[in-house]
């Protein structure tokens, strides 16, 4: 990177600490430029957001080919799994930069990441966001996006999971008639329909559990007593 566009960089991290700054990379065609952006997010000491708004006149200009945020205070600078989650989503690269210390490092979206062996994250990385990267890799299928940063199930008021599997598309299917993809709906220490786990073959379930690692497990007589439903997508229905 260019010393110049480093210390625009740095400059409106400068600005806006001690909250976290954000900002594009955009290349011109001719040059590659910082285009210094406002954080919308509620909570910016901790976390960035870009509105949509500068993100189209951003692009006016040039293709973004890099998003920015500052870790202020981070005299080790290392993203979160919350960054790398993040970019693995935006699809283009991300530059942090720690203030006042000054490092620099850049991550890159993973792509096609193993299934299991992810880290937990709450409302990016649980039970349904791995649902959906399976979903649409493996079927080409996109389902909405029902993962939430709160533990939603708490207070039994919400029904996440049992209010909204038929509106997304899904059938109810019997357990000796379970095929690989189908989705298996669990309560897991609550009294509402907590956990989402999908058949993988072989008496194996893909899921992630809360807090832990997302891995293959045997869907043994734990899971099974605490099953509510299997449900196979409508577009599935007739899957070998």
């Amino acid at each position: 990177m260019r010393q110049k566009l480093f210390d625009s960089i740095l400059k409106h991290a400068e600005n806006e600490y001690p909250n976290e700054a954000c900002g594009l990379i955009v290349d011109t065609g001719k040059t590659q430029k910082f285009i210094p952006c406002k954080n919308m997010s509620d909570n910016p000491k901790e976390h960035f957001l870009i509105s949509p708004d500068e993100q189209l006149e951003a692009e006016k200009q040039g293709e973004i080919i890099m998003i920015i945020h500052s870790h202020p205070d981070s005299p080790m600078l290392v993203p979160s799994e919350f960054d790398r989650i993040q970019c693995d989503y935006s699809g283009i690269e991300w530059g942090i930069v720690s203030y006042p210390e000054g490092d620099f490092c850049t991550i890159s979206p993973r792509v096609n990441r193993d299934y299991t062996g992810r880290q937990w994250l709450l409302g990016y990385a649980d039970c349904w966001a791995l649902i959906m990267d399976y979903y649409q890799r493996e079927f080409n299928i996109t389902l909405k996006n029902y993962s939430v940063p709160h533990e939603w199930w708490e207070d039994g008021k919400e029904n996440i999971y049992d209010d909204n599997w038929q509106a997304e598309g899904f059938i109810e299917v019997d357990l000796k008639d379970i095929k690989i993809g189908d989705i298996i709906m669990m309560k897991l220490n609550s009294n509402v329909t907590n956990h989402a786990a999908l058949y993988v073959g072989d008496n194996l379930i893909l899921h992630h559990s809360y807090g832990q690692l997302s891995s293959r497990t045997p869907y043994g007589k734990y899971f099974r007593d605490r099953t509510v439903r299997i449900v196979r997508n409508k577009e599935r229905f007739d899957a070998k």
